[in-house]
Order: structure tokens, then C-alpha cells, then sequence
């Protein structure tokens, strides 16, 4: 059996360094500082040290806090680690910031069909009603406080999911679907 000669190694060392180098700073958001948009990047690599992530993500959110591309890290890092109580704060700065972006009254449940055409392809709405969702979801999952709090914060998850639901007539986000699980009515078939 041959054993790599130590140039190939260094070589193929050396090309997975620059890959990876290229990926930290590849540019996906002409408007965030790309030191910032790096410390995003490296949060995701650092993912199984929460330690260092949540470092990077706090730089990262102290130089640019009223950033989506922060703001939708700082959430996602606490969702998919189930802190759901954390995750809550930046779901519900991500919902005012896309209400404010899509030009709907800041509190949720004084949104109204009137207000837009929720069918529509339009980023911006699909944004909030993104945003809704996924608010409505963690305040579902929250976990570790008194039962009557908690309570409190299922009824709200599920008051804002419902107003989805309502709004999004066409179901674009699914809502519904989702709603059926929770409520337990019906077996979902994931194949339809």
C-alpha cells in the first residue's frame, strides 16, 4: 500500500483551506459589513461549541443588531439548539422588522385581509407571514416556565398561528397543515 506523498497532502490540505476560505467570504449581503457576515459564517462551522457560536453571533449582532441576516442567526442557532424561550426574542424582532418592511400594523392580530393580498408572491409578505409563523411555533415550544405562563404562551402560539391560518387563505405557508398536527384532528399524509 503507497502512502500519499507529503506535497499531495499539503496540496489537498492546502485546496480545502482556500475552500473553505472562499465560503467564509463569499458575499450574500451586499449591505452587512463582510466582517460581519463572516462571523455569521463562522458561527455556523463553530455550531457544536455554543461557547464560541454564541460568541461570533454576539459580535456579530453588536456591530450590525438591526440586521435580518443577524437577527434570523441569532434565531435559528436558538431553534435548532431548542432554547425556544431565546429563540422567541428574535422571532419576534424578526416579525416587527418584516412588519414594518411589508407596511403592516406592528401588532400581528390587527393585521386584516384588507391589508394585503397575502396570495401574493411578494417578498416582503412572505417574509412576515414567515415571520408569524415561526413566532406562533416558539411560543408553542417554550419550555421551563410556571404552567400558567406556559399556558398563556400555547393559547398565544396558537392565536397567531390561527391568524395565519385565516389570512393565508391560499396556505402558501402551510399553516394549516401544521395546525392539524398540533390540534391532533387528522393524520397528515407527508406524500400530499
Amino acid at each position: 500500500m503507497s502512502t500519499p506523498s507529503p506535497s499531495l497532502s499539503r496540496s489537498s490540505a492546502s485546496s480545502s483551506s482556500s475552500l473553505a476560505d472562499r465560503w467564509l467570504n463569499q458575499r450574500a449581503y451586499p449591505d452587512l459589513p463582510a466582517e460581519v457576515e463572516r462571523l455569521l459564517r463562522e458561527a455556523g462551522l463553530a455550531w457544536h461549541d455554543q461557547r464560541s457560536a454564541e460568541g461570533l453571533l454576539a459580535e456579530a449582532e453588536s456591530r450590525c443588531p438591526d440586521h435580518v441576516a443577524v437577527m434570523i442567526a441569532q434565531y435559528r442557532f436558538r431553534l435548532y439548539k431548542h432554547r425556544f424561550t431565546d429563540a422567541l426574542t428574535y422571532a419576534g424582532k424578526l416579525l416587527a422588522w418584516a412588519a414594518r418592511g411589508a407596511g403592516l400594523p406592528a401588532d400581528y392580530w390587527r393585521v386584516t385581509r384588507a391589508d394585503a393580498t397575502f396570495a401574493s408572491a411578494d417578498p416582503a409578505l412572505r417574509f412576515w407571514m414567515w415571520a408569524l409563523q415561526a413566532y406562533g411555533y416558539v411560543l408553542l415550544r417554550c419550555e421551563g416556565i410556571a404552567d400558567t405562563a406556559r399556558a398563556e404562551r400555547e393559547n398565544d402560539g396558537l392565536q397567531a398561528l390561527r391568524h395565519l391560518a385565516w389570512l393565508d387563505e391560499a396556505d402558501q405557508t402551510k399553516t394549516r397543515t401544521l395546525l392539524q398536527v398540533i390540534d391532533g384532528r387528522e393524520q397528515v399524509d407527508p406524500t400530499e
